[in-house]
């Protein structure tokens, strides 16, 4: 939710010989284990440049919708009736650092044509699996109203910038040592 998703490999192929612990929610403590059969994927409020969800095969608790898909990648099959597909050239480019990366990209008004709803526990609803839904770590349900810099959201727009703009659009991202 609220990603920029560039080159998106994701497919979904089902590994029955894999196993993956489960928690208690907020907790290290294992509750369980399951097979490797994908479930409650969501896809809302992103941007896909050139590849998107259409090789991803639904799946029980799939849900796409209010994302943009430029530079020709191609919306699910399953949901996204009020996403927007446009062929948008963004010229995308990925600057390296040593301690992060600048990734610059344009866009048109497609964004902005998508009236999108606010990313919250009611929106993503329940995971199966683990019983609960998108919570802060005292178990209280979060809604996503900042975004990756900290910028507050005004209005739900895709992708991972509060300020998106159209035309040029920058993030850096840095690696910060915290000790």
């Amino acid at each position: 939710m609220h990603n920029l998703l560039v080159d998106s490999g994701y497919t979904y192929q089902p590994d029955i010989k894999r196993r993956s612990s489960y928690y208690r929610p907020h907790t290290t403590i294992a509750i369980g284990r399951k097979t490797g059969t994908a479930r409650d994927e969501r896809w809302f409020n992103n941007i896909f440049i050139r590849r998107g969800l259409d090789d991803v095969k639904n799946a029980p608790g799939y849900a796409s919708d209010y994302n943009i898909f430029l530079e020709g990648a191609k919306q699910s099959s399953f949901g996204d009736e009020h996403s927007v597909v446009d062929p948008f050239v963004t010229g995308l480019t990925v600057k390296d650092h040593p301690l992060g990366a600048t990734i610059a990209f344009s866009v048109n008004d497609a964004p902005f044509r998508v009236q999108g709803p606010w990313v919250n526990a009611e929106l993503a609803g329940v995971f199966t699996t683990v019983g609960q839904t998108i919570e802060d770590r005292y178990g209280n349900p979060v809604t996503v109203d900042t975004d990756i810099n900290g910028k507050q959201y005004t209005r739900p727009i895709a992708g991972p910038l509060a300020d998106l703009k159209q035309g040029g659009n920058t993030m850096t991202w840095t690696f910060r040592n915290t000790k």
